[in-house]
């Protein structure tokens, strides 16, 4: 981040961003609250995106407070017609017709009012139709549903004849290490505690069987215990007990170790977030492209709720790595993702761990 910016630029629009980020973690509470938007340089356009523009008077004073402390940032309200809980709904009930009528791989992502629902046919399907972007008219004759429904406001259903290939897939103790099974590995993410005070590491669920920690040298690799695993509204996410140490700390290079002071309770589009690629031994930031994503790997359950980023770094291997800025934890690798025409970077959140899976990020 920074290139074509000064270092004053820089400094100004980090800082803009960290203060915009406390602002979204009390606004995302509200039920009417739908996205928030970042720019990516300094001084630009903050966005608030609430259903029918309905802000609580209440947060209208943290707002203002923002504008004070930041009075270079220009912030802008945005009514929408959904809110995110009307906007996932919409996208689930899509998702579940689509598959009840044979479609595979059926992902949608959510992007203001609008929502992109992506799907293949099957052999059941006629071959040589209904390809690519369909019009509304064609998805309600497809979904059988009235040509007016409310679910088809806005939404862009794009279908693709089945070639064997997903449309999205997963990548198969400190944080940023090796864990393994006999037939397989992941990475692991950031330490974890439990209500109870107990301590391990935390992974994506889609890394089945994992239990075997790539322990830094000389000290031995060593047994993981498979505690509790979720794959659903919350995302892909696992966590497991060790018998050592495990320190709020994680690998951001090969030989680099980062400490983990704070989590990220909320994301907004455009923010810059960072992703340590084990397998290929770099760490690479990109902006957030969407804020919420619901994909359905070959074989597994519904994942939802995961963020989406501008480019694609991980690859297979690193599934369950950590997603940070700095000192900050803010996801766990899951996969990649086609999203308008483009593999994406796709990763749970670790603030829903503790609705997920009973567990927190450890912090120091």
């Amino acid at each position: 981040m920074g290139i074509g910016f000064s270092l004053d630029d820089t400094q100004e629009l980090l800082n803009q961003q960290n203060d915009f980020a406390e602002l979204v973690d009390l606004m995302q509470e509200d039920r009417n609250f739908l996205q928030a938007e970042m720019p990516s340089e300094p001084n630009g356009e903050f966005v608030l995106m609430y259903k029918n523009g309905n802000i609580p008077p209440e947060r209208q004073d943290a707002i203002e407070k923002f504008k004070t402390k930041n009075v270079k940032a220009n912030v802008k309200s945005k009514g929408t017609k959904l809110s995110l809980a009307d906007a996932e709904g919409r996208g689930e009930r899509l998702s579940r017709k689509l598959e009840q009528k044979g479609y595979l791989h059926v992902s949608f992502s959510i992007d203001g009012d609008g929502i992109e629902v992506t799907a293949k046919k099957s052999s059941n399907h006629d071959k040589g139709t209904d390809k690519g972007k369909i019009t509304n008219a064609r998805a309600a004759e497809i979904l059988k549903v009235p040509a007016n429904d409310g679910d088809l406001d806005e939404c862009s259903l794009t279908l693709a004849e089945y070639d064997g290939e997903d449309q999205a897939e997963p990548f198969h103790t400190f944080g940023g290490r090796k864990i393994r099974s006999d037939r397989s590995q992941c990475t692991t993410a950031f330490s974890v505690v439990s209500s109870t005070g107990r301590t391990g590491i935390a992974t994506a669920a889609h890394c089945t069987g994992m239990n075997r920690y790539d322990a830094v040298s000389p000290e031995a690799d060593y047994s993981t215990f498979f505690q509790e695993q979720h794959r659903g509204v919350y995302g892909d996410m696992e966590w497991h007990a060790t018998t050592h140490i495990d320190i709020p700390e994680y690998y951001a290079a090969p030989t680099t170790r980062w400490p983990v002071r704070s989590v990220a309770n909320s994301i907004s589009k455009g923010q810059w977030v960072c992703v340590y690629s084990r397998m290929q031994g770099i760490r690479k930031c990109s902006t957030v492209y969407k804020t919420s994503v619901s994909v359905k790997y070959d074989g597994l359950p519904r994942m939802d709720r995961l963020v989406a980023m501008s480019t694609r770094t991980a690859i297979p291997g690193d599934s369950g790595g950590p997603w940070s800025y700095y000192d900050k934890a803010f996801g766990i690798v899951s996969g990649g993702m086609v999203i308008d025409g483009v593999w994406r970077d796709i990763w749970s959140r670790v603030s829903y761990l503790s609705p997920a899976l009973g567990v927190e990020v450890r912090t120091q």
